[in-house]
């Protein structure tokens, strides 16, 4: 009877320690895991825009400051649409956000795209098991203007800040710190590129001879040139290489006649000097050093081009000889987003062909041919 009672006995504690493991198993429990929840792994994304020139073009990540909205399409080893998530507003301003997702971010090839606006930019509707990766496609919204049976495509409002993303199986396109995860979550972090830059245009007048008055229909101001920046850059690919498009003309979506205080045109380069100066502010899609945009300022009264060169890029490229010499152009391109240029006339509205400023570098013209 003894022998009995021990036997039963020892397999109700069998049964209660099955118990106990598979309530342990359900719950991860202390058991098996010293940390509290279930045993299902939580995937999650996260953004970083670390690719910029901020901290002394060092890179800190700005995405909490600076991206407004992101959305991150899934697509499978075919190349065919699964599913998109959309997140916008306050949550992307804490330092920590990362988006929930139901799918493993490391079985799919994701492609993020931040801060799309339909007023700046068109992107197709995905339909799930209907739509492919090659239909990602980004267009900057253009107005169509037809003269003389010409077309012209015309871009001149200032555009919503835009951003791209791409990660494949888990690893970011973009090299990025990774964010960490846990035992129980999975972290996928892509690394994020800015497409839109702003790039303003500020015509000084300098009186080289400060004994004569500057005639009234010499001095300068805004409406004493045009502006132009033409460029095929304004249709983007799922993975933010330019697909061919027409020639777009970027107008500036602001004009103005303002002062403006520099040292580039003083004897010592470094007393500051105020001239007044004709401004203009554009918005442009992303910029390729393959690419062979044209910046065009025209005189209005004589109707001649103010710069013999009108290679955008070549302007940007002496800031990039000056500033960062050892990074490739391209990817000075993608990081600096901001770009100011100085050009000086003289009484006569005509280039002073000796120095530029270019953001805060000055620029002695040299092996750049004006």
């Amino acid at each position: 009877m003894k022998q009995l009672f021990s036997n039963i006995q020892k397999r109700a504690s069998r049964l209660l320690l099955l118990t106990v493991l598979a309530g342990a198993i359900a719950s991860c429990d202390s058991i098996l895991d010293f940390e509290e929840g279930d045993c299902s792994i939580k995937y999650r994304v996260k953004f970083r825009y670390d690719y910029n020139m901020y901290g002394d073009g060092k890179g800190l990540d700005a995405f909490s400051q600076e991206v407004k909205s992101i959305t991150l399409y899934f697509f499978d080893d075919e190349g065919n649409f699964v599913d998109q998530r959309t997140q916008e507003g306050a949550p992307l301003a804490d330092g920590t956000y990362a988006m929930d997702v139901n799918l493993d971010p490391t079985k799919y090839h994701l492609v993020t795209w931040a801060g799309l606006d339909n007023e700046s930019f068109a992107i197709p509707l995905m339909v799930p098991n209907s739509s492919k990766l090659e239909d990602l496609v980004v267009l900057t919204q253009r107005d169509a203007v037809t003269r003389n049976d010409e077309g012209k495509y015309i871009v001149d409002k200032d555009l919503s800040p835009l951003w791209h993303g791409e990660a494949i199986d888990g690893e970011s396109k973009l090299a990025t710190t990774k964010a960490a995860g846990s035992k129980r979550e999975k972290i996928t972090t892509i690394g994020l590129v800015k497409n839109t830059n702003n790039i303003r245009i500020v015509i000084a007048q300098v009186n080289q001879n400060p004994n004569t008055r500057i005639p009234a229909s010499r001095a300068i101001s805004d409406d004493k040139f045009t502006y132009a920046i033409y460029d095929t850059n304004g249709k983007m690919n799922y993975d933010n290489t330019l697909m061919d498009d027409n020639l777009l003309t970027y107008k500036p979506f602001i004009t103005e006649t303002s002062e403006i205080k520099t040292r580039a045109m003083s004897a010592d380069q470094n007393t500051e000097e105020e001239y007044p100066a004709a401004v203009a502010e554009f918005s442009t899609a992303r910029l390729l050093e393959t690419q062979k945009p044209i910046l065009n300022i025209v005189n209005k009264e004589t109707g001649n081009s103010l710069l013999p060169n009108e290679s955008l890029i070549g302007y940007i490229s002496l800031l990039k000889q000056q500033n960062q010499i050892q990074m490739p152009l391209q990817e000075y391109l993608d990081r600096e987003n901001n770009f100011g240029m100085i050009f000086f006339v003289d009484e006569n509205l005509t280039l002073i062909k000796t120095v530029i400023q270019i953001n805060d570098w000055i620029v002695n013209i040299n092996d750049f041919e004006l």
